[in-house]
């Protein structure tokens, strides 16, 4: 279904409320949000889309569990409240021309525009809501004053989630500090019809979408962790649960397979070594130990020997790193076991009767 893409150049307030409704699937581990008037956002989650009548949904996308309060909104520097700041002035100010007030706030059309367009779903819930409440709160009494403590309400955690994470108790406990009325406000709807699932629907804060967030979180036990791989963080069943995506997964697997690989190399080139010295070692043993035994012969050959010895294993480290290939390393010690041969015939020709 394609999105319906918000006019912040609108002049004229519409009919209907727009929400924020949030769908949490446990089984699944995803989220699913819809933005979009209520009425719309009824009919995408009973399925019930009609052809030929129009839907105003500006947002829906199911993600992965946790992805809101990962990737929320954050304001450290009060950008939100700076930007809005001549919405209100708006209010105070007396045009001789209506196209002074809508050029004074061009540039506020321009912040929201942005941050819509940035795809993050609390960003674009504010900015819909911001402009919806400046063009509701034009004609009431106070209307500056009720515009102002309405974006309040609706930046608040904004401020919040830039100082700590929504995980963290210190997000918890700030969130939760002087809550007005309007902040603890939300709607749950309940399955019905072809709607499996509850869904919590906010309005006018996220507070209280949040809350219900985090309490399923803990009701589940699912718990906040950073990848071993990536280092973001992501939610998990357990602890026991180390990597945040398939992506992770299998680069671990690849690393893992290359660390392997290397081992392998690595155990190879001892291997060879291994093989060429015994190889050695049986032949000065022969001459010590064998039915021909020679003390004579097996000192003159524990001198090759040992010399053989001292440079097989500065040939092994060369090769370990990687200094020396493992195809020019086996073909030195096959080499060098040939001239093994080579002295044992030469010895035992000399001491022939």
């Amino acid at each position: 279904m394609d999105m319906k893409i918000y006019d912040f150049t609108s002049k004229e307030r519409e009919f209907g409320r727009v929400v924020f409704a949030l769908t949490l699937d446990k089984k699944r581990m995803t989220e699913r949000i819809i933005i979009g008037k209520s009425h719309d956002v009824k009919r995408r989650l009973e399925q019930m889309d009609v052809e030929g009548i129009a839907s105003d949904i500006y947002y829906e996308e199911a993600r992965p569990l946790g992805s809101l309060l990962l990737h929320f909104e954050s304001d450290i520097n009060g950008d939100w409240n700076k930007n809005i700041l001549p919405l209100r002035e708006s209010y105070a100010k007396i045009f001789p021309r209506q196209s002074a007030r809508w050029k004074m706030v061009e540039p506020v059309q321009k912040f929201l525009t942005e941050k819509y367009n940035s795809g993050e779903p609390s960003a674009m819930f504010s900015t819909i809501r911001t402009w919806e409440d400046y063009l509701n709160c034009f004609s009431k009494n106070h209307g500056a004053d009720l515009l102002g403590d309405n974006l309040q309400m609706l930046y608040k955690p904004f401020r919040v989630y830039g100082k700590h994470k929504p995980w963290q108790e210190e997000a918890t406990t700030a969130l939760s500090v002087a809550l007005h009325d309007g902040e603890s406000q939300v709607e749950l709807w309940y399955p019905v019809a072809k709607r499996p699932f509850e869904t919590v629907v906010g309005f006018s804060s996220f507070l209280p979408i949040i809350s219900y967030y985090r309490h399923k979180i803990s009701e589940w036990g699912f718990i906040f962790s950073q990848c071993k791989v990536c280092d973001n963080f992501f939610l998990a069943r357990s602890k026991h649960y180390e990597l945040c995506s398939d992506k992770c997964r299998k680069k671990k697997a690849t690393t893992a397979k290359k660390e392997f690989d290397e081992r392998a190399k690595g155990d190879r080139v001892g291997q060879l070594y291994d093989g060429a010295y015994q190889y050695w070692y049986n032949r000065w043993r022969k001459l010590k130990k064998g039915k021909t035994a020679n003390d004579e012969m097996a000192v003159a050959f524990k001198v090759h020997l040992d010399n053989f010895c001292k440079e097989a294993k500065r040939r092994k480290e060369s090769a370990r790193r990687r200094e020396l290939s493992i195809a020019d390393f086996s073909s030195w010690l096959a080499q060098q076991q040939n001239e093994a041969d080579r002295l044992m015939d030469e010895y035992q020709k000399r001491h022939e009767p």
